[in-house]
Parts: C-alpha cells; structure tokens; sequence
C-alpha cells in the first residue's frame, strides 16, 4: 500500500476513554437524525459511551456502524503484477438494537464517524470529552463509491463553509475538479443510499456541522484536515508539571491557528496554568504568562509546519478535592474555519505523595564577596573569584529545614520514595538507592536542623549553626598521626589550652587546634536584593534561588569571616521524612 507519512504521526495514540476516569472537562454536544439512514460526527466520547446506555433513550435508533478509516491498510492486496491494488470493501464495526450481545461495536468514541438508521427523527443532547478527529485516507476514483470511499466528520463549523473551503487543501485531491462527494440517506434497512452533493461534484456546495460525508482521493495516506494535532489531551499526570500538544499546520498555504479556552460543562476548575512563551532569542530563556478562561493566542503557520505548545502547572495552588480541568479550542481562521477542541486535564497527586515543597532539595552555593581581614566591621566586598560548593537541605511536610551532610534516596517495593541519614539504615526492600553528600558540611554532623528561633520555614529567612570540634575527624587544622597537631604538648603529657579561646595566644605556650563555628543563612528575596520583600513564588520546574550568607568563626581574633553570595536549589527527590 503506498502510504503518505507526513501526517501519520498526527493519529491519536492515547484513547479517550482513559481520560474519563480522570474527571476530563466535558462539552455539550447535539446528535441529530433524521429517518433512515444518517452519516454523522461525533466530536466527543460520551460520559455513558456504551451503545446499549447511549442510545437506550433512542428508540428510534435501530442500527448503529463505526467507519473504520484504517481497514484498508489492513486488508490491501495486490495483483500477481504488484500494479494495480484490490482494495477490500469498506469496514465497520456494527451495533444493532436487537442483537447488542453479538455486537462488534460497544462504545462511541469522539474524533470518530458513524452510520446510524433511525426509524423516526430523533435528537440527543449529551456531555462528552472531546478529541481531535482521525482519518486514514484510501485512494478511491469517482466510479468506485458505491464500494469504496472515505466517510470524512466535518467538526463545528460556521456559516456557509464550503467543501472546497473545508477539503480543498487536502493532499489527496479531496474536493478538487473531478471528486466525487456524497452524503448518505434512503430508508433501506439493508443499506444506505450514495446521493452525490449539489450535482456530480458539489466542491462549492455548504457543508453542514456534524454531518460525515463519502469522499473520493486521489492518494492514500493520513489527513485530518488544516488542523492536526499529536496528542489527544494536555494531560498533567499526578506528578507532573509540565505538559504539552503538538499542533501541525495540514494544508498546503499559511494559516493563523486561534488558540483559547473554554468552560467545561462539568463544573470542573481552570486550573492554574501558564503558558510558554516564544523565545526572543537564542539566548534568552522563555517566558510564562498565566492563563485566564478569556485567554486567546494566534500562531502563524506555514504548509507543514509543526507549533508545539508548552504549559506550565503550579501545583502549589491546587486544592485537595477540587476537580480541575478546561477545554483547549484550535480554530483556522483561513477558509476552513475548522475547529479542534481538546481537553486539559489536571491529575491530583497520587496516594503518598508529598505535597509541595516537602522532600530533598538539592543545588549550589556561590560566594562571590568576603570580608577583609583587616576589616573589623567585615563588610564583604568582591571577591576575585566565586567560589562553588553543593549543597543539600531537607523540608518536611511543615515547611521546617534541615541541612544534609549527607542521604540516601531509594525506592521501597511499594513503589514509595524514601530518604535515609545513614547509608546502614538503609532496608533490603529499598531498591535503586543513591547516596548523596557534600563537602561543605562535617561529616561528624551530618544532619543540621534550622535554628529554632528563626521560625524556620522553607521559603522565608532560615539559618543553620554548627562547629567543626577541635578533634573533630575533618577538622582542616588537624593530622591524626602527626606529632605537631594532636593536640598534646610536647611531652605528651597532657592537651594544650583549648584553642577557641583566643587570649590564649599571648601565652609562651600557645594552642595547636581549634574549633570551626559555621552559620548559613538562606534567604528569599526579590531579585535576590535583601532591601526588597522575601519572594518564594512556584515553578514548574520546582527550582528556587535566593541570598546566602555564610559566617565562619575560629579563624581570625577579629571576629567571623562572614561571606556572601547566591543559592540555586531543585527539589529533586519527594520524600517528607528523613529516617
């Protein structure tokens, strides 16, 4: 079978029927018939899409078929020449009334055609996610129709919109000189009738909303039409916090693409998105802009080009119990003025999850001003370099800090993240497990909890104090086996004065080792400026940065040696207790 690739990728991949156990956003939508046989559209997957619950209040419905687009490509054959192909016939999967145990069609799905016969006219008016529509394209010359066709959805439309304007930049020849369009009607119970649209060819004849009509093409191939999208939702997982679709520009000249948001009819909650930017530049990093239910924004396309649209979601702000959710709207505003609408789902954190920003946070202090030696108001000032080390911080549920020399992340069988102090309280059924550490803290006190006065809350003004001890195993100043550095006198006889006290140092016998005092403080401000309020907002990438200052004492007579400069921390492992 010869086969167009370049709108494959464009068939949705995810059924829609997954997203309605996620409480999808919902649209309204109409199914009109008239008596006989109709050939219709069907925007969205319904709450009940069962046939046997959807058409239960329809009795005059007595026979429902699903056109399935790729059927062909899954029964072509060929002549013993390899020339010419024999298609097979057209396939459905089929419902009726009095014979749904042996159906082979048990669902409605959106995005979808369908043949219904109706004893009488009828209507229903019905909820439904929505879903972008999927056609595979089977070559079908004029004389074939009454066998061979493709059955092609028309999705809301406006007024007067013409085949040719609809179909016509199809690559497949649709609506062109010489195709033929057809609708379906009759009142056969055995088959509907092939009645060909405004003459023999109808390319200027309107096309109606929600109605599906037999076309021929010329080729084979994928087409959904101008607006084609990769995806069948913006579907935010329990943990994620991004999410995206692909939108590709499907006909053959430029079209602007009209992008904006819709209540759904559930009742669920917009929810607190942002969406990205275009880049400026190569260099500058893209932007966010928050989205309100009167949100709208246009992209220009060329023939074929791909626009992917990125979002962002501030779980911070989700509320527990509340159900979020709203429907994305793609329109051409060229000549199709076709429309695709899609849902956006929100999924609350899973079972066990940690809400934000509880877990472990790692990331990077860099100390670019220190004071001077002889500076006894140590003031920093520019340092010639800047100095780098990691560092690690822990946050439970409360917001309450503890600063990490060292951890080990795994995952128990249950499939929940766990963080433990010491690699030895680490269980068998803790798999995958990784250690982390950093220089920057003793290893003799591996677990600093914030200072208490401080209210130490994540996100505010939070302090940590500890001492390297004078024999502490990674003191800098001392050498185990070294004579000179242990901390005895010369004879061995007895310890030296404590070296923490500095007035000690005028004595004749002066002390070898002294403790190490340390006082990190981290603090959140706008534009990283102590004068300006502290500013803690969320992102996507679950990031922060701010102001540090370190205060190191023991080293000098004239006070601490105080350093400043900046932090960057990503949480990077969701895990609210330190075990």
């Amino acid at each position: 079978m010869k086969t167009d690739t370049r709108y494959l990728s464009l068939l949705s991949l995810v059924s829609l029927t997954s997203l309605s156990v996620f409480a999808a956003p919902h649209i309204e939508e109409t199914l009109t018939l008239k008596a006989g046989w109709n050939s219709v559209y069907i925007e969205s997957t319904p709450e009940n899409p069962s046939c046997d619950e959807f058409f239960a209040d329809m009795p005059q419905v007595l026979s429902v078929a699903a056109y399935r687009s790729d059927a062909d490509a899954d029964t072509a054959q060929y002549y013993a020449s390899g020339d010419e192909k024999v298609q097979a016939p057209v396939q459905y999967l089929q419902w009726n009334r009095d014979g749904a145990s042996t159906a082979t069609l048990n669902t409605i799905i959106g995005g979808g055609t369908y043949v219904v016969y109706a004893t009488d006219a009828a209507q229903k008016t019905f909820r439904g996610v929505p879903a972008a529509p999927k056609m595979t394209w089977r070559k079908v010359s004029a004389s074939e129709t009454n066998e061979y066709f493709n059955l092609v959805g028309v999705s809301s439309v406006g007024d007067k919109i013409t085949f040719q304007d609809y179909f016509g930049e199809g690559p497949f020849g649709i609506a062109k000189s010489g195709r033929m369009i057809c609708s379906m009607g009759g009142n056969d119970i055995n088959g509907p009738e092939m009645r060909a649209v405004a003459g023999s060819f109808g390319k200027e004849a309107t096309l109606e909303s929600g109605m599906a009509y037999a076309l021929t093409a010329t080729e084979a191939g994928s087409w959904p039409g101008v607006v084609g999208v990769l995806g069948s939702s913006v579907f935010f997982g329990p943990e994620s916090n991004y999410a995206s679709i692909r939108v590709q520009n499907c006909g053959t000249t430029n079209h602007v693409f009209r992008f904006s948001l819709e209540p759904s009819v559930t009742g669920e909650t917009l929810p607190p998105i942002s969406r990205r930017l275009p880049r400026v530049n190569a260099i500058e990093a893209p932007g966010y802009t928050n989205l309100v239910m009167e949100s709208e924004w246009e992209v220009s396309l060329a023939a074929d080009d791909f626009a992917e649209q990125v979002f962002t979601l501030d779980r911070s702000s989700l509320v527990p119990g509340t159900e979020y959710g709203v429907i994305l709207v793609i329109e051409d505003l060229g000549a199709s003025k076709m429309r695709v609408r899609l849902p956006i789902v929100v999924r609350h954190a899973a079972t066990g999850a940690v809400a934000y920003p509880a877990g472990l946070w790692i990331g990077e202090i860099a100390l670019s001003q220190v004071s001077e030696l002889g500076d006894t108001n140590r003031v920093p000032v520019k340092a010639g370099g800047t100095l780098k080390m990691s560092v690690m911080m822990h946050v439970d549920t409360n917001g309450t800090c503890r600063l990490l020399q060292r951890a080990v992340a795994g995952v128990d069988t249950n499939g929940v993240t766990r963080l433990f102090k010491n690699p030895a309280d680490v269980p068998e059924d803790v798999e995958e497990s990784r250690r982390i550490s950093t220089v920057m803290m003793s290893v003799d006190t591996p677990v600093v909890p914030a200072t208490a006065s401080t209210n130490p809350k994540f996100g505010e003004d939070v302090d940590f104090s500890w001492v390297i001890g004078a024999t502490a195993s990674d003191n800098p100043f001392r050498h185990a086996w070294h004579p000179d550095h242990d901390g005895k006198k010369a004879d061995y006889s007895d310890y030296l004065p404590s070296g923490d006290d500095f007035s000690l140092y005028a004595n004749p016998i002066k002390p070898e080792l002294w403790s190490i005092s340390n006082r990190l403080d981290f603090s959140w401000h706008e534009q990283g400026n102590r004068a300006l309020p502290e500013h803690f907002p969320y992102n996507a990438d679950e990031t922060t940065s701010g102001v540090v200052t370190w205060e190191v004492g023991g080293l000098i007579s004239k006070g601490p040696i105080k350093s400043v400069g900046t932090f960057t921390l990503r949480r990077v492992f969701k895990a609210a207790e330190l075990e």
